[in-house]
């Protein structure tokens, strides 16, 4: 080996120790590895630095995605949060996880919220009031579907149990649930079709409709054999009836006029999903992602 050789080989050697002394030793350890320059920059302490890198090693370990631990923590500290709070955002994303529900509206509440400025303290209770609502919403979705309902497409469930928690922080409650789902297996119609029904439910209820005008246009809307494409074209209807400013009473009137004199029928439609253009979950505002 000659000398240049000899001097490449070291400056390479003495480059790579350098990178290897500088990479956290938590992120050799399958922890989130982008956390580190913005723990660093944080106003935590040293405890509290590592206790929260502590925590988010546990999360992704408890099957949460690292990228989401990254988000929530990289935000929350932008926000402002301290650690007892972001620490409380992964313990909920956790809980739910190991309850077997759907996780994932969780961590968009909380990643939503901390986008838009929202502060931690009320995104923390939103988040747990939406985990809460997912496991109250568990035993009502398996007993509509333990008495005959036909369980529909894959993944439903975990839509129709985010969009039940979503109708109870509307304030509706388990038996009115429970009615329409027993009112959509009457039909022969699907934990899809419930599920759209009560998405539906929620956007006009959160549009101001009163309960129970909204109540009656989904059960009308059920009777009807509603689409995807029909509930969104009702969620459009309504939502550009309120940017209008047009009175309550003229929007329901509307409401109730486009399911009542819908074509189909609950026979046609029995069990189909219309996926067409425009027709994605968050159409008209569904979902209400990160509230």
């Amino acid at each position: 080996m000659n000398n240049r050789t000899a001097s490449y080989t070291l400056v390479v050697g003495l480059a790579t120790a350098a990178l290897l002394t500088a990479t956290p030793a938590w992120a050799a350890d399958s922890s989130p590895s982008g956390m580190a320059r913005a723990l660093e920059r944080s106003a935590l302490s040293a405890a509290a630095q590592a206790d929260i890198t502590t925590r988010a090693r546990e999360t992704v370990r408890a099957g949460i995605p690292e990228e989401d631990v990254e988000i929530i923590i990289g935000r929350g500290l932008e926000r402002g949060a301290d650690a007892a709070t972001l620490g409380s955002f992964l313990e909920t994303a956790v809980r739910t996880k190991q309850q077997g529900l759907p996780v994932r509206p969780v961590l968009d509440r909380i990643e939503q919220g901390l986008s838009k400025g929202v502060p931690p303290e009320r995104i923390d209770a939103a988040a747990k009031r939406l985990a809460d609502g997912l496991a109250k919403a568990n035993p009502l979705v398996d007993s509509l579907l333990q008495n005959g309902l036909s369980p529909g497409i894959s993944g439903t469930k975990d839509a129709a149990l985010e969009s039940v928690a979503r109708a109870g922080e509307q304030a509706f409650s388990a038996a009115t649930m429970q009615g329409l789902g027993e009112r959509v297996r009457a039909q022969g119609q699907s934990l899809d079709q419930f599920e759209l029904a009560v998405r539906t439910l929620s956007f006009l209820a959160g549009n101001g409709m009163p309960a129970d005008a909204a109540e009656r246009v989904v059960q009308t809307g059920i009777e009807r054999g509603l689409t995807e494409r029909d509930y969104g074209r009702l969620e459009r209807k309504v939502g550009d009836m309120v940017r209008q400013g047009r009175s309550m009473d003229d929007i329901v009137s509307a409401a109730e006029r486009e399911v009542r004199e819908h074509r189909g029928n609950a026979t046609d439609n029995r069990g189909m999903m219309d996926h067409g253009p425009g027709t994605g979950r968050d159409v008209g505002g569904r979902g209400g992602r990160g509230r």
